[in-house]
């Protein structure tokens, strides 16, 4: 309980120490009357709440040992040494993007640059065989294979991530969502509960138009949730690949909906527009009823796969309706 005290004083300061980052950092996001339509700029501190709380949560580990020997994630300190940095260095690329607005191209080089020393010296983070909960065979991948879809894995999920975040608590619900889901399976508690609790004042200031998660946010979250999933998945025998999917699969397929459609208009992939799916769904209901709809097709469907399996059919029903969506204009 006291360790829960704890972590709300230390994002109470952060809540009350947001404005005073954002003028020292000089870091907004501007809106341009074109896909920013919110009346005024607004700090882009988001990822700084998450990065705070995740440095917070690594260092009591490693310094305390709390709860370090009962975790069965990380079986050498060194590891969470490289999880504490690639945190931080994922959150740069993120934070440089934000502040000096690089293009895509050098984003994803930076990206890859860093993601493969990550995997090699990491320990349990390549995806090594896919095992799907309704099929009896594993299918193992060799290693160079391996390798490569475990980066492909990253790249995919943080830029559909990424993406994902254009509306007001989409992002942040979402993420409180997947919070949710380690810390009722008992995946490195501490680590997820500051990280939860960070979301909640984040989500308060969001609410108020105070902060913006950022691409340093997005960038953050995308690789933490995508690090602890395939963790997750290499060392416990109870969460398959197809379950994982379904708690990914709407910022996925969006992300390759946008990419076909602007690859099919002669543009660049990565280009901004107002075709995401939260966009699409705005010209039809409110923000809270988006937000509703969106949340609700991915966590209905990943809890009952999850629970329940028949994963195949909470798939297909998230398909139908998602594209039901997309490709009906009209209500």
């Amino acid at each position: 309980m006291y360790l829960i005290i704890i972590i709300i004083i230390f994002n109470i300061l952060i809540y009350f120490l947001n404005n005073r980052i954002s003028i020292f950092l000089d870091l907004y996001d501007k809106p341009d009357k074109l896909r920013k339509l919110h009346k005024t700029k607004v700090p882009l501190t988001g990822g700084i709440i998450v990065l705070l709380n995740a440095i917070m949560a690594l260092i009591i580990t490693l310094i305390g040992q709390f709860n370090y020997q009962k975790t069965i994630l990380f079986e050498k300190e060194l590891d969470l040494v490289i999880l504490l940095v690639s945190i931080l260095v994922i959150f740069l690329i993120g934070f440089i993007d934000d502040k000096y607005n690089i293009s895509a191209n050098k984003r994803l080089v930076f990206t890859l640059i860093i993601l493969f020393p990550i995997i090699f010296l990491s320990e349990n983070l390549i995806i090594k065989q896919v095992e799907v909960s309704f099929l009896e065979q594993v299918y193992s991948l060799p290693l160079s294979f391996s390798i490569l879809w475990t980066v492909l894995c990253f790249l995919l999920f943080i830029n559909a991530f990424n993406m994902f975040d254009g509306i007001n608590y989409q992002a942040g619900c979402y993420s409180i969502y997947l919070c949710l889901f380690f810390l009722l399976n008992d995946c490195f508690n501490l680590f997820f509960l500051f990280i939860l609790i960070g979301l909640i004042f984040f989500i308060i200031l969001n609410h108020n138009y105070k902060s913006f998660l950022g691409d340093s946010g997005t960038y953050l979250l995308a690789f933490i949730f995508g690090y602890f999933f395939i963790k997750f998945y290499n060392q416990v025998d109870y969460i398959k690949t197809d379950q994982i999917l379904l708690f990914m699969i709407i910022p996925g397929i969006d992300l390759i909906r946008l990419f076909i459609l602007r690859i099919s208009r002669g543009l660049n992939p990565f280009s901004p527009d107002r075709n995401h799916f939260h966009h699409i769904m705005l010209k039809k209901f409110n923000l809270l009823q988006t937000n509703i709809i969106i949340q609700s097709l991915i966590i209905i469907p990943s809890m009952l796969g999850y629970y329940f399996g028949y994963t195949y059919i909470f798939f297909i029903a998230q398909m139908i309706i998602y594209f039901y969506f997309v490709l009906f204009k009209k209500m």
